[in-house]
């Protein structure tokens, strides 16, 4: 069966991952493709990002190819029961019951299992024999949420469940574990903090055997100057010939320059390949008209997905 293709963008809290999955939809888009934009998080950014009003569960075109939607969790609960429990009446009576609150908090994964079934759904869903998303790209919790997450459906599977659910999961571990459909994007700034948490992540991540894409280091200021303009700038720092204030700035690009040298260098240690770099963009707010800068680098990504 022919289906799209699931992109998993993830990392720690505040190094742009929304914006880093907006842009990476954008640009499937802007190459003809057909991308739906799925977040999780609720309260979450994406609304704002895009400058549209409240997102729903349902995808909504935001423009020309691409889409965007957000999970409710009730909604994902009831589509998983309903879907287990066929019959109406009976399925209508477990969800307004508190016996199944109770279930899910006593069997951790099971609304991580039912979000993850949704985007599932997506993924899979056709007209026609073709997919409606050549590419899903799933804007994951930050990354102590994301193991848990991905790692649901076989720490449910270990409770020796059967039936439909028992299926549902497997088919959910097949999705998230097939290279040929699915892959994690983990996102990183070129601070140890962040690239501490992005390679425990890689790892963790590769034991649970998820496919894995290159990581993507975002917010890399540019290289300003030439090895010559270097030398330059010693000289004047030695005669005084450049007003300081002027030195004082040229240090501080040099010095994030080196920062992310460094942070690539890395988070090369893990996968062997050198991470994407995305440029950092100068300004207060960011939105999807912003990110075209971004989108260029990442289009090379989607055809790597």
């Amino acid at each position: 069966m022919s289906t799209g293709r699931l992109v998993i963008v993830t990392g720690k809290g505040g190094v742009g991952k929304t914006t880093v999955a907006t842009a990476l939809a954008a640009a499937a888009a802007g190459e003809g493709k057909r991308a739906l934009l799925v977040e999780i998080a609720r309260p979450g950014r994406l609304a704002s990002v895009l400058d549209v009003p409240l997102l729903e569960d349902e995808p909504r075109e935001i423009r020309s190819g691409l889409w965007a939607a957000q999970l409710d969790e009730e909604r994902c609960i009831q589509s998983l029961i309903e879907k287990l429990l066929p019959i109406r009446m009976l399925s209508q009576r477990l969800l307004s019951s508190r016996t199944f609150q109770v279930l899910c908090a006593a069997i951790p994964g099971i609304l991580e299992a039912a979000l993850l079934n949704r985007v599932r759904h997506f993924v899979e869903s056709t007209a026609e024999g073709a997919p409606n998303y050549d590419l899903v790209v799933l804007d994951a919790p930050a990354s102590g949420h994301s193991v848990p997450l991905l790692s649901a459906p076989r720490s449910l599977s270990s409770l020796s469940l059967l039936g439909p659910l028992a299926e549902t999961l497997r088919r959910i571990d097949r999705l998230i574990k097939d290279p040929e459909r699915t892959a994690v994007a983990i996102v990183a700034i070129p601070e140890d903090w962040a690239i501490a948490e992005a390679r425990e992540l890689r790892r963790e991540l590769a034991a649970l055997e998820i496919p894995l894409l290159p990581s993507v280091l975002n917010r890399v200021w540019p290289r300003r100057f030439s090895q010559g303009e270097e030398r330059a700038l010693n000289a004047a720092r030695e005669d005084g010939s450049i007003d300081p204030t002027l030195l004082l700035a040229g240090d501080v690009f040099r010095y994030h320059r080196q920062q992310a040298q460094a942070a690539a260098r890395q988070l090369k240690l893990d996968s062997g390949e050198r991470p994407l770099e995305l440029p950092v963009l100068f300004g207060e707010s960011m939105s999807l008209g912003d990110m075209e800068p971004l989108q260029a680098v990442l289009r090379g990504l989607v055809a790597h997905a």
